[in-house]
C-alpha cells in the first residue's frame, strides 16, 4: 500500500485555501441583501430606475443609522425586466436561486407583478410591492379573503384610486369615457372606476374603450368616445402611452376635462405632451402635495436631491418636487424601509420573524403617508382617504407642476 504523504507546503496552502473559503462566506453573509427586478431600462424606465434609486436611498440610510446587529444592508441583485412579464420571471427566478437573498422589492407594473406573485408566495420570503395596483398582488384570492401571508404593498391599489376618481367624475359629469390599457391593471382599474361612478351616480353614462401598451395612434378610439358625446376622458395607462393620447384628443378637437390614473401623469407624459398636459387631472396621496411636507417626506426629498439633483423625477422646480418623486421613488424608497425596520424589530433576518413584524407594523411614519400600518387581514397601506385631486398648471415662471384642486 502506498503512503500519502503531505509536506508543510501543500499543508499551508491546503489550510489557506479552506480558511478562505470561510472567510469568503463569512463576508458574504456580513450584509442584509436585497433583490429586485424592474424596468431599469426601455420606455418605462421611469418606473423601474426611480424604484431603485428609492431601494438605494432607504438602503443608504439604514447602514447610516446603524443597520442590524452590526450588520450592513446592499442591494445584491438589481435586475432589468423592461416591464416584460417572461423577463420578470426570468430575473426573478435567479434573485430566488441566491439563498444569501433576505427580502425582495417586487416589480413595477402588474404585469410583471402578478407574474411573480405566487413565486414570491410559494418562496416565502418577505416582499413589498411598490407600484403594481393590481388587487390580485396582495389578495389572490380576492377581497374579504386573507392577502398573501409574506407581502405588503405600498402601491395605490386600484380599489383606493377607482373610489376616489368615481366620487369625482360621478358627481361632475353625465357622460365619461374610459381609455384604458389592456393589461390587468387598466381592466381591473376600468372596472373598479366605471362600478365607483355608477355608485355615486346611476344615471352617469359610461364610454369605455381599451388599447395595447406603446400603440402610436389612438385616433380610432378617441373618434368614438368623440361620437358619444363624452365631456370628460379618464386614462388608465403609462405616461408614454398618454401623452400618444393626448395629442390624438387634441387634433380630434375634442374639448373634455382630461383626467389620468397616477401611473399615467408621470415624467414621460409631460415630456411627451407638453403644455398639452395642462389642466390634466389626476389622483395622488395627499400628503406628498402639501406644504409644508412632513419630516420623513422633506428628509427623503433633502435626501434624493443631494444624490441625483432636480432630474427627470425630481422635476425642475427645487421648492416643489414632483408628485412622481413620491409615488414612484418614494414608495419603493417606504418599501425597502419597511422591510429593513421588520428586520430590525424582529432582531433577525429570519423570514418568519420579519413576516411577524410586518403584520404589526402600525403608524410607520412614511414619504406619501403620514401613517403606515399592516395587519394579518391588511396588507395594503394605502385607502382612498389617502388621496387627493391634483391638477397640472403652470407657474409664472413656467414650470409645470401638480397642485391641489380646491373645489
Amino acid at each position: 500500500m502506498k503512503k500519502i504523504i503531505f509536506n508543510k507546503k501543500f499543508t499551508f496552502i491546503l489550510t489557506s485555501m479552506v480558511f478562505g473559503a470561510f472567510a469568503l462566506q463569512a463576508q458574504a453573509q456580513d450584509t442584509i441583501k436585497l433583490g429586485m427586478t424592474s424596468a431599469l431600462t426601455g420606455p418605462f424606465n421611469e418606473f423601474g430606475e426611480g424604484n431603485r434609486r428609492g431601494v438605494v436611498l432607504a438602503i443608504e440610510m439604514f447602514n447610516k443609522n446603524g443597520g442590524l446587529n452590526g450588520k450592513k444592508a446592499e442591494l445584491a441583485e438589481a435586475l432589468d425586466d423592461q416591464l416584460v412579464p417572461d423577463r420578470a420571471v426570468q430575473n426573478m427566478r435567479r434573485i430566488l436561486d441566491n439563498k444569501d437573498i433576505v427580502a425582495i422589492v417586487a416589480p413595477a407594473g402588474s404585469g410583471p407583478a402578478l407574474a411573480t406573485m405566487d413565486m414570491l408566495e410559494a418562496d416565502g420570503r418577505p416582499v413589498c410591492n411598490p407600484l403594481a395596483q393590481s388587487p390580485q398582488v396582495t389578495l389572490k384570492n380576492g377581497e374579504g379573503k386573507p392577502p398573501r401571508a409574506n407581502i405588503v404593498s405600498m402601491a395605490i391599489t386600484n380599489k383606493s384610486e377607482a373610489t376616489a376618481l368615481g366620487q369625482v367624475l360621478g358627481t361632475k359629469y353625465k357622460s365619461v369615457g374610459i381609455l384604458h390599457e389592456s393589461t390587468a391593471y387598466g381592466v381591473t382599474g376600468a372596472e373598479m372606476t366605471k362600478a365607483a361612478m355608477l355608485a355615486k351616480n346611476p344615471a352617469v353614462k359610461v364610454e369605455v374603450e381599451s388599447y395595447n401598451q406603446r400603440s402610436q395612434d389612438m385616433a380610432s378610439q378617441v373618434a368614438r368616445m368623440q361620437r358619444a358625446g363624452v365631456e370628460a376622458i379618464l386614462v388608465i395607462g403609462l405616461g408614454a402611452d398618454f401623452a400618444v393620447i393626448r395629442k390624438n384628443i387634441s387634433r380630434s378637437n375634442l374639448k373634455v376635462a382630461i383626467y389620468g390614473s397616477t401611473g399615467a401623469v408621470t415624467p414621460p407624459y409631460i415630456e411627451g405632451a407638453g403644455s398639452l398636459t395642462l389642466g390634466t387631472r389626476t389622483m395622488s396621496p395627499t400628503a406628498f402635495g402639501v406644504r409644508p411636507l412632513q419630516p420623513t417626506a422633506q428628509n427623503f426629498v433633502d435626501q434624493y436631491r443631494a444624490a441625483h439633483g432636480t432630474d427627470r423625477w425630481y422635476g425642475s422646480d427645487q421648492a416643489n418636487p414632483q408628485l412622481t418623486l413620491g409615488t414612484i421613488v418614494g414608495h419603493a424608497y417606504d418599501c425597502t424601509r419597511i422591510l429593513l425596520e421588520s428586520m430590525k424589530v424582529a432582531g433577525t433576518t429570519e423570514r418568519g420573524a420579519v413576516i411577524a413584524a410586518m403584520n404589526k407594523l402600525k403608524d410607520f411614519k412614511g414619504v406619501t403617508i403620514d401613517s403606515i400600518s399592516f395587519t394579518p387581514d391588511n396588507h395594503d397601506a394605502f385607502g382612498a382617504k389617502d388621496l387627493g385631486l391634483f391638477e397640472m398648471i403652470k407657474a409664472q415662471d413656467g414650470k409645470m407642476y401638480l397642485s391641489p384642486v380646491k373645489e
